[in-house]
């Protein structure tokens, strides 16, 4: 009896700890999550699950700004890029019915598909070479419908080739995954969000989960779902923008047309997200077997593996989700998610069998630091403050409110004194700058594309775009110089380096910029001289600006090159060689 007592006493001393502890857990997330509101940075609902219970949530602010309607538990939002778990998930489904292998290339199933050379491995992994998105098609007009009924016809009729080859490289591609709503629709003849209610949603209990197949929500709501449910989104109209909105004020996000799934447009809530990962690590709607093909870093042609070193938590990428390379805390698959005006992330540890997940229907881009921050609370460790703003916002607002050197006076202030409430984006920078230049601001534009050379001097992207600014403003000498430093930080592999100015070519093309692209692909001749491949892209550039015969002269040094190194794209310049010759009357 006395044995028994002793440990009946520690068993209540250790509960007693664990309770404490979770109170102390509840309480510091609780703080944080107030800082969030006194620094205005935080508008919807957190959730923590723990062994499958319940243990932290909290909804914060407004559904609605304008009418002042209180944000309420289990509100539905479009999760965004969270969507590419599952629609990774629907394909993994099929390779487990033998239905497909993610090895096979994507023509085999979309016969119309005019890149040979794309497995769906690679559309799963981001390694395709695709285009980030579909618009970035200059030349399409997207004030008419565009679907993912509309890709592969549209990527046939601009003929878009991959920026770089598939296999080699990682670079996220929404395109990637808007394709695989395609090929699942091809193989199971079913319309995707059919397919995904009945395989995906109904099995793991998410009964507050579907698709929308078009940008009119309520119509595609579900019997048990009222618009009500559906929190409104807001967001600042654009990055020099001094107030948010709710998104149906912004007149190129009401109006736009164009609406894709498998990439985004999964709507959900934080429950039904604690429901999938439980089903999940229970196996009922995938097998554990292609899980951890899912959960294992995707491995490119050159042995590397596939990560993104600037998330917010540095992470490999496997099919359809962000695994953290920091194992301190167990392994945290993850993915955020964005959608005109919502923002969310969601995180899960399958070992811990911890899930935190952070929606904002006002458009912050750090709520994933919120989430990261909660989830290493529950875990005992230290985390970075997550209460950041975006500091270019703030200087994108100040240049139309007071003026250019007026807001980056102030921009450099509080980068000097408060730089720990904020964030710098090089990529916001880049927006910043192409928004200008749109406004019909040029010289604020390249104010701030100077300003940011001296801010990033190791961006690549940065120098790439001041460079485009340097064709649209007829300064070629400034834009090649600025080309040649882009090719030179982008990679130190003379084959990526290659690809940079071969896919900026190439979309110069496609936006009929025929001059511009001439410049740029011709400059990668010179660049890599004994590149056939260079030499066939500035023939391509020079065919499609009516210079047929100095096409040929180059198309012909493509085909000799490639024929004194015996390389594979031989018997295709051949082609396009032959091609080029019978556009002329008499050869």
């Amino acid at each position: 009896m006395k044995h028994a007592r002793i440990l009946f006493l520690l068993i209540a001393f250790l509960t007693m700890n664990s309770v404490n502890a979770q109170k102390q857990e509840i309480k510091s997330i609780d703080s944080i999550i107030n800082l969030f509101v006194k620094s205005g940075c935080f508008n919807g609902e957190a959730f923590i699950s723990v062994d499958n219970k319940p243990f932290y949530d909290r909804v914060v602010g407004y559904r609605d700004i304008r009418t002042k309607e209180k944000l309420l538990p289990n509100s539905i939002f479009n999760l965004g890029s969270i969507s590419k778990p599952f629609t990774a998930i629907a394909v993994l489904q099929l390779q487990e019915k033998n239905l497909l292998d993610i090895d096979d290339k994507v023509s085999k199933y979309i016969p119309e598909f005019p890149i040979d050379g794309i497995c769906i491995k690679h559309l799963l992994s981001h390694t395709s070479g695709l285009l980030t998105s579909i618009d970035q098609i200059d030349g399409i007009d997207l004030s008419n419908t565009v679907t993912n009924d509309s890709i592969v016809g549209l990527l046939v009729k601009y003929r878009v080739k991959p920026i770089f080859e598939p296999g080699s490289e990682w670079g996220y591609s929404n395109l990637g995954y808007d394709l695989l709503a395609v090929l699942v629709e091809r193989i199971t003849k079913m319309k995707f969000a059919d397919y995904m209610q009945k395989n995906i949603f109904l099995p793991a209990g998410m009964t507050r989960t579907f698709i929308s197949n078009s940008r009119t929500v309520k119509d595609w709501l579900p019997g048990n779902v009222s618009e009500t449910d559906l929190m409104v989104p807001h967001m600042f109209d654009n990055i020099t923008s001094c107030n948010v909105v709710p998104i149906d004020s912004v007149p190129w996000v009401s109006g736009a047309k164009d609406y894709f799934i498998g990439s985004a447009n999964v709507y959900s809530t934080v429950y039904d997200l604690a429901k999938f990962d439980r089903a999940m690590r229970e196996n009922s709607i995938l097998g554990h077997k292609l899980q951890e093909l899912a959960y294992t870093p995707y491995v490119l042609n050159n042995g590397d593996t596939a990560k993104d070193m600037r998330a917010a938590i540095p992470s490999y990428y496997g099919l359809g989700w962000f695994i953290s390379i920091d194992k301190s805390r167990g392994r945290i698959l993850w993915h955020k998610g964005r959608w005109f005006g919502s923002v969310s992330v969601f995180l899960r540890n399958p070992e811990k069998r911890q899930t935190v997940t952070f929606t904002d229907n006002f458009d912050y881009r750090s709520v994933d630091l919120k989430g990261i921050a909660a989830l290493k609370i529950v875990n005992h460790q230290h985390y970075r403050n997550p209460v950041l703003m975006s500091l270019v916002q703030k200087f994108g607002c100040g240049i139309y409110s007071r003026g250019f050197d007026a807001a980056l006076a102030d921009f450099k202030s509080r980068k000097e004194q408060e730089r720990q409430n904020y964030y710098i984006s090089e990529d916001e920078m880049a927006d910043l700058g192409n928004k200008l230049e749109a406004d019909h601001r040029m010289d604020d534009a390249i104010a701030v594309l100077t300003y940011c050379k001296e801010l990033f001097p190791k961006s690549s992207a940065i120098f790439s775009t001041y460079a485009d600014l340097m064709l649209k403003t007829k300064n070629p000498a400034k834009s090649v110089e600025n080309y040649r430093q882009a090719v030179i930080l982008f990679s130190t592999d003379a084959a990526e380096q290659e690809s940079l100015l071969n896919g900026t070519g190439y979309v110069l093309l496609v936006a009929n910029r025929l001059d511009d692209a001439e410049l740029v692909l011709k400059l990668n001749t010179e660049l890599f001289p004994e590149s056939c491949n260079t030499y066939d892209s500035y023939a391509s550039a020079l065919e499609k600006n009516n210079k047929i015969n100095l096409a040929i002269e180059i198309e012909e040094k493509a085909v000799a090159l490639a024929t004194d190194q015996n390389d594979k794209l031989l018997e295709i310049l051949k082609e396009n060689l032959k091609k080029l010759k019978s556009e002329i009357p008499g050869r």
